[in-house]
């Protein structure tokens, strides 16, 4: 009785999951039509706004508060500053690439979050670490086509690598944060300095507000709904029933979901070098979160 409890639990972990990773591969796409009329500056704020405007919501109904004395926290403002930075970079990919092509670098992630660790940490990377980051970034480098120049393309896929970057930092920031707050205060806290940062810089570069069309902010809040809200507590609650290494093999199938999404939309072109990128780079989530839980365990 008792293991087929547990085998329920995680069952139940891995249909979380499942379902938050489901929402946050349509964001992705939803943004891509909301560029089609915002900046990525306006886009970033509006993301930032409504995110946590959704996550204050639970933190009121779970009878917590919060304080803007808070803010004086200077983790706060790294938190927000990298979310900001890793939200415009990730608008301009997005605006310059197809949302399957932004998907998939994106999983060099992983390879930061490594190298953070070991870094800031002091987390050892070991052999199977080092393969799983050479994968990465070969299966990246075929993902773009071996055009990683400035060319047409060269600034987007340029910001590709770097966005995800920011919110791996923005991660590492949050793990030393949660250790002494709630993780849903901590992601309050994360959205509203984004917002704060984000429309400090455009007033700053004299970024225009007038004829924001309503479509596209529509986008724009189903986006921060189903991608900054719905997966991330999704995620968060499957954790609790299967372990983070699991977590990350079911999530690193992302890449699969929006290209099943884009194709509703967009014409998708599946050439030999992005399906091999893309198996490299799945591979290399895959390396990576087999050899964290046998470490852990």
């Amino acid at each position: 009785m008792k293991q087929a409890t547990i085998n329920k639990g995680q069952l139940w972990g891995v249909e979380l999951n499942l379902i938050s990773l489901l929402f946050s591969s349509i964001s992705p796409v939803l943004n891509k039509f909301s560029l089609t009329s915002l900046s990525p500056v306006i886009g970033g704020i509006f993301t930032s706004c409504f995110a946590a405007g959704f996550v204050l919501i639970v933190v009121l109904l779970s009878h917590r508060q919060v304080s803007l004395t808070t803010l004086k926290n200077p983790w706060l403002w790294l938190l927000g500053g990298t979310n900001a930075v890793g939200i415009i970079l990730q608008y301009v990919a997005l605006s310059l690439l197809s949302p399957i092509t932004v998907t998939l670098i994106a999983r060099m992630y992983l390879v930061y979050v490594f190298v953070l660790s070991y870094l800031f940490l002091k987390e050892r990377i070991g052999g199977w670490d080092y393969l799983a980051i050479i994968l990465c970034i070969l299966g990246s480098f075929l993902i773009s086509g071996g055009r990683i120049q400035l060319s047409d393309n060269g600034w987007g896929i340029i910001c590709a690598f770097i966005y995800p970057l920011m919110y791996a930092a923005n991660n590492i920031t949050a793990k030393h944060l949660v250790k002494d707050a709630q993780p849903s205060n901590v992601l309050f806290y994360n959205h509203l300095t984004s917002a704060l940062l984000l429309v400090a810089y455009a007033l700053a570069s004299g970024t225009s507000f007038k004829n924001i069309p309503g479509q596209a902010v529509a986008f724009n809040f189903a986006g921060a709904f189903f991608n900054g809200f719905m997966s991330l507590l999704l995620f968060y609650t499957s954790l609790r029933f299967i372990s983070a290494g699991k977590a990350n093999i079911v999530r690193a199938f992302g890449p699969v979901i929006v290209i099943i999404y884009s194709a509703f939309f967009f014409p998708v072109q599946i050439t030999p070098s992005l399906i091999g990128g893309a198996l490299l780079v799945i591979s290399a989530s895959t390396i990576v979160t087999f050899t964290k839980t046998r470490e852990r365990a």
